[in-house]
């Protein structure tokens, strides 16, 4: 018997060491999987999350191996019942830096953004940021934004909409969410690579929803550049084909000699600003300095949809739009009028050098691409006040920049190259004119 037993237990000897090793190797990998191991797992996570709406080749390689990844997400596209402002809101992390936040909206308010003429041309203040041509949105404190139809309608929580908000932010190690915050309040600047995952990440986003929506507009192009607006200020290749028609040597009324110019480089069918200013440096020598009250600066912008009511409220909220205050209760594109350049040119104003930076605006209102357009022109003279300081305008001048005002819109309208040429405008009726100096 035991010659029989010690035969048995040399058979199974191999057998018993093998399953020690399997053991042991199975202890190594359970802790090994307690420190890291998790990148299958949160791959596999990231393909789901956000309801499947992530671009998975574009965030694959920021996926980290150390631990497990953290997702957050709600909105009413995850739960149609849910009661929330949003379709979706969703963050992914990986741990150390790495991770995207996704937040997207059926606006029923303003485009959460400032969309004014110079927020337009000058990003961040004039500190620069990023645009992608063909996308209509910056990159700002939210990361990149977009601004997306949906003509069939998204399911809004208050009211039917047709205008989707995306914001997209993607960290790759490099920044945390606080310092991310600071470059996109003007304080430094995320890199170019980080700026234009953002706004793939943004695109893919808006596509997927409005797919899911069943909106029956057609999916947004994904970018595959930037353009940094503070590197191009100012350069040679920013004086774009649709800004053209700021020529201060066909342009009647403006100040003679070089202008440089100055477009918003989106390439947006949504909104378009153009500014032109008299050259100083290349003037010097060959043109004398304008006098008070010439013109030396032109701007002109139009914001489509949602776009363009956001755009009004922001400079009504600011008191210039045309016919703010006015007592019949209109609203203020109502109230407006047709300027009268030959009326009251003997009245004379102050403005004082606390006014800001005075000019003349004019408001125009016309439908383009089928949406209500709004139009803003304005022309700014020069005026050389120290601080404190007041300077007269008489009624002459007042009928002079009013006279430009005019002319820049018909001619900013009439442009061959101009936005809304491209943008087929039509039914256009000038609202009125804001004194931008009180």
């Amino acid at each position: 018997m035991r010659g029989l037993w010690g035969r048995v237990w040399q058979r199974r000897t191999p057998l018993v060491v093998l399953m020690a090793v399997v053991g042991i190797a199975g202890a190594v990998l359970v802790t090994r999987d307690t420190d890291g191991g998790h990148l299958a797992a949160n791959r596999a996570q990231l393909r789901k999350a956000c309801d499947g709406t992530l671009p998975y080749g574009d965030l694959e390689r920021l996926v980290r191996d150390e631990r497990p990844g953290e997702l957050r997400q709600h909105g009413t596209m995850l739960a149609p019942g849910q009661e929330s402002r949003s379709l979706l809101d969703c963050s992914l992390s990986w741990g150390d830096g790495y991770g995207v936040t996704v937040h997207a909206e059926a606006l029923v308010s303003d485009v959460p953004e400032a969309v004014e003429t110079r927020d337009l041309l000058e990003p961040a203040g004039g500190r620069g940021t990023f645009v992608a041509p063909g996308t209509t949105g910056q990159y700002g404190k939210r990361g990149a934004w977009l601004v997306a139809d949906c003509l069939g309608g998204l399911g809004g929580r208050v009211r039917p909409t047709t205008d989707l908000y995306v914001t997209a932010r993607v960290t790759d190690g490099t920044d945390s969410a606080d310092e991310a915050d600071e470059a996109a309040a003007g304080n430094g600047k995320p890199d170019r690579a980080t700026a234009l995952l953002g706004f793939r990440t943004a695109v893919h986003v808006a596509n997927a929803l409005t797919k899911a929506q069943h909106c029956g507009s057609g999916p947004l192009t994904t970018p595959t550049a930037v353009v940094d607006t503070d590197e191009t200020h100012g350069a040679p290749g920013r004086g774009l084909r649709t800004c053209e028609w700021i020529d201060g040597s066909s342009l009647p009324g403006v100040a003679s000699g070089s202008w440089t110019t100055l477009g918003d480089l989106q390439e947006s069918t949504g909104l378009s600003a153009c500014a032109g200013e008299w050259d100083a440096e290349q003037n010097a020598g060959a043109r004398p300095r304008p006098k008070q009250w010439q013109i030396t600066e032109v701007e002109a912008a139009s914001w489509s949809g949602i776009l363009g009511r956001s755009a009004y409220d922001s400079y009504e909220r600011e008191g210039h739009v045309p016919g703010w205050g006015a007592e019949d209760g209109k609203r203020p594109s109502e109230a407006g009028s047709e300027p009268d350049a030959g009326a009251d040119t003997g009245r004379e104003d102050r403005v004082s050098s606390y006014a800001g930076r005075p000019q003349l605006a004019l408001w125009a209102r016309s439908v383009c691409g089928g949406r209500t357009t709004y139009h803003r022109v304005a022309v700014l003279p020069e005026i050389r006040l120290e601080d404190g300081e007041t300077a007269v305008i008489g009624g002459k001048d007042r009928a002079r920049l009013s006279t430009v005002a005019r002319t820049v819109l018909d001619r900013y309208l009439d442009a061959g190259d101009g936005w809304p040429t491209s943008a087929k405008c039509r039914d256009t009726k000038v609202l009125g004119e804001v004194e931008q100096w009180h």
